[in-house]
Order: structure tokens, then C-alpha cells, then sequence
């Protein structure tokens, strides 16, 4: 039976599994890599250590498929963005400068001067932030190493960089130049009137192309198979919403490091700047991310400094927030750990306990923890209603933390939302592969191949209805407290 693989590379690890004509999704292997910090508020990926994961993950899964199949196509989905310079070669000359970096704050601020934060979102339909938007790190690069920027063939993504390792072409698809701020996200090209004005040599951009476009046969002497067509493949999130069949006006959650809400639309003029817009993976449908930086990131930081060294197991997690009341005895929290995106775009943010007294329980702490990032997702959650005009009663709710039944239940009640925890986990990887799928045949259209499918909800988690007039006045303190602390934030981070 014929196969395609789909490569997954997150913020933390690296998936690669083998999809089926029918649909199926397996020999699924995975390998976690880490994030380098080498300066305060620097974030870097080391791009040679993960080929070298990504390679040998990949080798497994084909030896698994040659077993009872062959291979097919194989097809791409990365985290997005990370600025890589790369030689002729396609060697990097520096290490990768992740999304969440803050170095390039001055070149932010003056790109904002030069093209004008109106002009910026006219035309790339989002806001510009260092780091989260790659123009940013990119002239960062140029600013403090112009021998090697100069020595710079094509400057891309990690999809970029990967791409090129299996295939020695340089590209980079629509759903990730879309987060460069320097794409025209409706005429679908690079922005020459951006790069011109801040003096990005357009000479180093890589061809944007579509995600489902075979850029080129297998081309790797370290992978023994040839003539096997490589599709570009898409951003992380972009796979997902096409694995999860989501349609224009269909709104889904993903719960890891991170949480976020997307929303799908067929009408580019409805998107805020205070979210992450892109390009979709079908033309002509785009995507808005309310990207919270941290919720998971916070639970997974209070169990290892207060409760992992008591030998407790991760299920403590579900249980003793159960033993702390409604609204965590007057505890709340504000999930900002390293600065935060979605809705207030402040790096200088931090997380904030706030109501702690004498008879506050590490229950309390953690409750908190979960209602303050649901309130956190609420925010954005009530932008998508007002802004987009959604109606939705079911959320699509997917990702590792999606797996925590009390916050589920915390966030269904907060949302006044029915959530459907799915049975797809891979999506990542299940969206690479339906679109190396669909790219050779498998499928007429991505639409055909997303609704073949399965994707059982495992459970539904309905609002507690008792306590949602709880909720709702303690949603109205938390609406409070950035502005409170807005510019305490500034000054510490001052000093």
C-alpha cells in the first residue's frame, strides 16, 4: 500500500509519520530538541541539530513503511517564523532566531517610522512586533553582521532551510511569508514597496509558493530513496485547520506551550491587527491567530517548582485544582511569563499573582493559574464575536493541554462554550500529509481530503452553568488588572 509522510516540527520537538490512501495516520516517531537562550531575551534554534533529528526521525518512519508500502510524496509543516541566512549552499551561517526573540526591538521601532504601522497593515494585514514578525530579525542580521549578510544567498524560514536539505531548492510557502511582515497577504507576493523602504535586498528572499506545489524530487544522500516528489507543505496551525476540516467562519482551539484560537475567513478585511493573520493553505481563505504565548508554559512551570519535587505525578494537575473553590479563593492570575501577544502585544509583561493572603493554598495558586488563562482566552474569544461576528456553540479544542479535563471544564464555563476535545492529535503531521495527498492525487481537492477524515470528539465538555455568573464578575475584575499593571511592567523591566 502507498504511503506519504508528513514531517511536524514544533517549538519543542519534531514529529514524522506515515498517512495511507484511506486516510490513515501512523508510524508516528518523535524527538524533542531545545531552544538556546545565549542572551537575555535572545531565542535561537541550533538549525543543524534539528536536521539532524528531523533526518533521522525520517529515516525510521521509511523503514517502517518499506516494510509493508511504499512511499509516495513527502510534505512539510514547521512552527512559523524563524529568520535562517543561508549560503549558496543552503548551509546557515547563523543560528536560527526564533519568533519569540527580542532583540530587534530598535529595528522594529524604526520600521514602524520609516513605513508607518498604517502602511504595514495595509498591506500585510498585521501589526509588527520584534521577532514575531521576521522582517524585524532580518534587519537585525543585516545591522550587527553585514560581512555575513552580504554573504547571505536566501535568508528564509526553518521550512526554508529544511526544504532545501531535501531538495537543494529555496522556497518558502504563502502560510509562512504571510507572518514575515513584508507579504501583501491579498495580492500574494513580496511587498517591494516594504522591502525598498527598509532596504531588504528582495534578491535574498526565497520564491513564495503554494503549499501544495511539488517543489522538486528528493534530493538528500543521507535518505536512501530517490524520485520521491517533496511538497513545500505549510505552517504548523495552517496544517491543523486543514486537518480539522475547519470552514470559513469555523473557529478551533490548540492548547500546548502556547494557546490559541483560529479563525478561518474568506473576507480579508474583517482581520484585527490584534491577532496573527496569514494566508490559508486554500487560496483565498485566510487565517487569524489569537496567540496567547504561555498558558501551558505556566501550568508546566508551577508543577516543576512547587509540586514535581514532591513526586507528584502530572495528574496532580486535574486533581488539586478541584480542592480550590470557584474563582480560587480571590487569587487571580495574569499568564504573561515572558511578555504576551494576543490581545495586549506587551513584551514587557509578566506573569502576575494577584490576592494572595495568609490562608492562599498551592490549589489556589494553581486554579488561578487556569482561570486566568481562560479569562485570557476569553479576551480574545470576545473579540472573534464582535470583531468577525462568528456564532459558534462547539469549540474544536486540540493539543496536549487540551487533555487537562479541569481546565477544559474552567475554559468551557469562562467561554460559555460546549468544547470538543478531538480524537485527531496529529495534526500537524495529518495536515502535511493531506497535502503531499492531495498534491499526487490521492484527492481532488484539500477540501475532499480534509473531510475523509475521522475526527471523533472524545469528549464534550459543557459549561458549569452554576458558575457562570461567578465567572463573569470575576471576568471583569481580570479585564482590569493589565491596565493596572501596565506600567509597573515597563518600569521593571527598566531597571
Amino acid at each position: 500500500m502507498s504511503h506519504v509522510i508528513g514531517i511536524d516540527i514544533g517549538t519543542s520537538g519534531i514529529k514524522v509519520g506515515g498517512m495511507n490512501k484511506d486516510g490513515e495516520l501512523g508510524f508516528i516517531e518523535y524527538e524533542p530538541y531545545p531552544l538556546h537562550h545565549p542572551k537575555k531575551g535572545w531565542v535561537e534554534i541550533d538549525l543543524e541539530g534539528i536536521w539532524g533529528r528531523t533526518k533521522e526521525l525520517l529515516l525510521k518512519v521509511i523503514k517502517r513503511i518499506q516494510k509493508i508500502g511504499s512511499i509516495e510524496a513527502i510534505s512539510l509543516s514547521t512552527f512559523c517564523n524563524s529568520s535562517v541566512f543561508l549560503d549558496k549552499d543552503g548551509e546557515p551561517l547563523y543560528p536560527g532566531i526564533m519568533y519569540l526573540d527580542q532583540r530587534s526591538k530598535k529595528e522594529s521601532e524604526w520600521i514602524k517610522e520609516i513605513v508607518t504601522e498604517e502602511k504595514i497593515y495595509e498591506i500585510t494585514k498585521n501589526r509588527l512586533e520584534q521577532g514575531m514578525y521576521s522582517i524585524t530579525s532580518h534587519l537585525w542580521f543585516k545591522n550587527h553582521h553585514p560581512t555575513m549578510y552580504e554573504q547571505t544567498y536566501k535568508w528564509g524560514n526553518l521550512s526554508t532551510y529544511i526544504l532545501n536539505k531535501l531538495t537543494d531548492c529555496f522556497v518558502m510557502d504563502w502560510t509562512q511569508s504571510s507572518l514575515s511582515g513584508m507579504y501583501d497577504v491579498e495580492q500574494y507576493e513580496w511587498s517591494e514597496e516594504i522591502c525598498e523602504e527598509v532596504g531588504v535586498d528582495m534578491a535574498k528572499l526565497p520564491e513564495v509558493v503554494d503549499p501544495c506545489s511539488v517543489i522538486g524530487d528528493l534530493n538528500c544522500s543521507d535518505i536512501p530513496l530517490s524520485g520521491i516528489p517533496v511538497v513545500a507543505g505549510g505552517a504548523d496551525t495552517a496544517c491543523s485547520t486543514l486537518a480539522l476540516g475547519v470552514q470559513p467562519g469555523g473557529v478551533f482551539e490548540s492548547v500546548g506551550t502556547s494557546n490559541v484560537l483560529t479563525a478561518c475567513t474568506e473576507d480579508p478585511s474583517l482581520l484585527d491587527k490584534r491577532f496573527l493573520n496569514r494566508c490559508h493553505i486554500i487560496k483565498n481563505q485566510w487565517l487569524s491567530h489569537g496567540a496567547m504565548s504561555f498558558p501551558g508554559a505556566a501550568i508546566q512551570w508551577f508543577y516543576k517548582e512547587f509540586l514535581k519535587e514532591e513526586n507528584e505525578s502530572k495528574e496532580i494537575l486535574e486533581s488539586l485544582p478541584k480542592t480550590s473553590p470557584t474563582g480560587s479563593n480571590g487569587v487571580f492570575f495574569l499568564p504573561y511569563m515572558q511578555g504576551e501577544r494576543s490581545p495586549i502585544w506587551d513584551p514587557n509583561a509578566r506573569g502576575t499573582f494577584v490576592g494572595i493572603s495568609l490562608n492562599t493554598t498551592k490549589a489556589d495558586m494553581l486554579r488561578a493559574i487556569l482561570e486566568g488563562c481562560s479569562f485570557g482566552l476569553r479576551q480574545i474569544h470576545d473579540i472573534f464575536i464582535e470583531t468577525y461576528k462568528f456564532e459558534f456553540e462547539n469549540l474544536q479544542s486540540i493539543g496536549g493541554g487540551s487533555k487537562n479535563q479541569t481546565w477544559a471544564q474552567i475554559k468551557s464555563t469562562i467561554l460559555n462554550k460546549n468544547i470538543e476535545i478531538k480524537s485527531v492529535s496529529e495534526t500537524g503531521v495529518y495536515g502535511a500529509c493531506l497535502i503531499a495527498g492531495t498534491s499526487i492525487g490521492y484527492y481532488k481537492s484539500l477540501e475532499e481530503a480534509s473531510s475523509l477524515i475521522e475526527n471523533r470528539t472524545t469528549q464534550l465538555i459543557k459549561p458549569n452553568l452554576d458558575e457562570l455568573n461567578t465567572y463573569n464578575d470575576h471576568y471583569k475584575v481580570f479585564n482590569e488588572l493589565y491596565p493596572s499593571l501596565k506600567q509597573f511592567f515597563a518600569k521593571s523591566m527598566e531597571l
